[in-house]
């Protein structure tokens, strides 16, 4: 017989509505995905999401402070070493001899950031980061890229504002509604204004499961402003870009990139990730890196012992 349990809206204190919690069954791995949420307080966040297709976690639920600040100055170092100019927050930036693809006259990205520095690592492991990818992928979420946006004053994506969705269409131009294919979260590293060429967004496109068309989403778009240390989430199909950004420094974020497992990655993690940074995190990180995914053999045949060594299909924050 199933137990009715109240659920409190953590974040303002008040019982919002019961519900059944049965032991086994698809209820059961249903609440592994929610529990998470409830326990962070998370669950007016996980509402803005599913309504309006995105969310921006404050830096209070996301962690001290100090660790984004310390992200940035991590990247403040990786640009130096791949731009070979030294960069400032409050200065713009300069491309120096970087190549990497694709870049504007005000902006390029940095590539491959789990292996640039641990504390990318650490980042990975934020509970509410991990919360919301299990709670949008239902355990089924592959890390796709771990990379950067560096930008400065200039025109950046134009009158279009860059829209898009990140969300692969069928041949026919449709997107998935069953299903999220993949979803993104952005740790603010500089405060996001709309003059600061803070993300663009078009509230509820999640919901129209198609890529934006010419300029149609333009005129709906808003800025998400929000502080250092934010988390901004949304899901794959949410149209979204940025504004131009007006004012001299430097516009930094950390964007982790989530694909369903059966997607291939942006970022070659497979068989890349040493076995020492596995040792150094639980079953759910090396599921995140793909290290149980058992395609790809050679003549030998899938590896299936790699994906037996993983626990999978449970959203277990102990693990």
């Amino acid at each position: 017989m199933a137990e009715k349990i109240l659920i409190t809206d953590n974040t303002r204190g008040e019982p919002t509505r019961h519900v059944p919690r049965i032991s086994g069954g698809p209820v059961a791995i249903l609440d592994s995905y929610y529990a998470p949420i409830q326990e962070l307080g998370l669950e007016t966040y996980v509402s803005e999401l599913e309504t309006y297709g995105y969310t921006v976690i404050p830096p209070e639920k996301v962690g001290p402070v100090d660790f984004a600040l310390a992200i940035r100055e991590v990247l403040l170092r990786v640009i130096e070493e791949r731009t070979g100019v030294a960069h400032q927050v409050d200065r713009n930036g300069d491309h120096g001899h970087y190549k990497g693809q694709p870049q504007l006259d005000n902006q390029f990205l940095l590539y491959y950031l789990l292996f640039a520095d641990p504390i990318f690592e650490d980042w990975l492991e934020n509970p509410v980061l991990r919360a919301l990818i299990n709670f949008v992928m239902r355990d089924r979420g592959q890390l796709s890229s771990l990379t950067s946006f560096v930008k400065w004053n200039g025109k950046g994506y134009g009158d279009g504002l860059g829209l898009h969705s990140d969300s692969p269409a069928s041949p026919e131009g449709v997107l998935p509604t069953t299903h999220d294919l993949v979803c993104n979260g952005a740790l603010v590293l500089t405060d996001y204004t709309k003059e600061d060429g803070a993300l663009a967004i078009v509230p509820g496109s999640h919901r129209l499961a198609r890529q934006p068309r010419h300029d149609d989403g333009v005129k709906w778009a808003v800025p998400v402003e929000a502080p250092v240390g934010s988390l901004i989430f949304w899901h794959g199909n949410t149209w979204h870009g940025a504004f131009p950004k007006k004012t001299d420094g430097l516009r930094l974020n950390l964007t982790s990139y989530i694909c369903n497992r059966h997607m291939k990655t942006q970022e070659a993690y497979q068989g890349a990730v040493p076995k020492e940074m596995l040792a150094r995190h639980g079953a759910w990180f090396a599921r995140l890196l793909g290290a149980d995914d058992p395609y790809g053999w050679d003549e030998e045949g899938p590896g299936f012992e790699a994906a037996a060594s993983y626990k999978s299909g449970t959203a277990d924050a102990s693990d």
